[in-house]
């Protein structure tokens, strides 16, 4: 297989499932040779992230993304999109350890939002995406003005991530709502969602009634440009 990418996934399965199908929805091919070549590491018994961010004596992910690195070292793919935010935790040991270009999430999320926009950007991520700042030092740096959660608001945001989503595959868009509503009561013109557990909700959710920047839906038209270059090549 020429000309293709890789997705390095699992984290969580059923988020990776929705990049796959978000990605393949983006266009419309008239024969299967036109959907794009990518290889996928759906390698779900990566250690939670957040578990090891919050206590660093719970098994590290490291190991096995850099394990998972390794193995797409030998195949050779254009570039690695990591459709899982807190991974991005250990985005510098990962780039270190290839000379494959890897798509930063959370940088090519901020960068998508203009320079002179001046809204205040409600922060619903997990709880270690929350407590190393992934988001927040990017977004400060690039001058905006962040509202982080209070504590009731992040376990909310938590029961959605992990009781519901990843425990229970269910959505919970009445508890998705709220907690944008909240984020609104609390001054956010709009909602950053920076975990792919919410991304999902957002991809089930119907009403859309208040704006978010949803971090995966932004990794997902940069891998598209990325993947059609990669079409086009001879």
């Amino acid at each position: 297989m020429k000309n293709f990418f890789a997705i390095l996934g699992g984290m969580g399965t059923l988020a990776t499932t929705n990049f796959l199908l978000e990605l393949n929805s983006r266009h419309n091919p008239t024969k299967d040779q036109d959907f794009f070549n990518y290889i996928l590491f759906n390698h779900a018994e990566i250690p939670d992230r957040t578990t090891f961010i919050l206590d660093h004596s719970a098994p590290s992910p490291l190991p096995a993304l850099l394990e998972d690195i390794e193995k797409i070292n030998v195949l050779q793919p254009a570039f690695i999109v990591i459709p899982c935010n807190t991974a991005h935790y250990f985005i510098e040991e990962l780039e270190k350890a290839t000379p494959i270009p890897i798509v930063n999430m959370i940088k090519e999320t901020v960068k998508a939002i203009p320079s002179n926009f001046n809204k205040k950007i409600g922060l619903a991520v997990s709880q270690g995406t929350l407590e190393s700042q992934l988001y927040e030092r990017e977004l400060l740096a690039k001058g905006f003005e962040v509202i982080l959660p209070d504590i009731v608001l992040q376990d909310k945001i938590n029961q959605l991530i992990y009781t519901f989503i990843k425990e229970q595959a269910i959505m919970n868009l009445f508890l998705y709502e709220e907690i944008l509503e909240e984020f609104h009561s609390m001054g956010s013109e709009t909602t950053l969602l920076g975990c792919t557990e919410l991304s999902l909700a957002n991809s089930h959710d119907p009403l859309k009634r208040l704006p978010v920047i949803d971090a995966e839906k932004i990794l997902l038209d940069r891998t598209f440009q990325l993947a059609q270059e990669l079409k086009i090549r001879v």
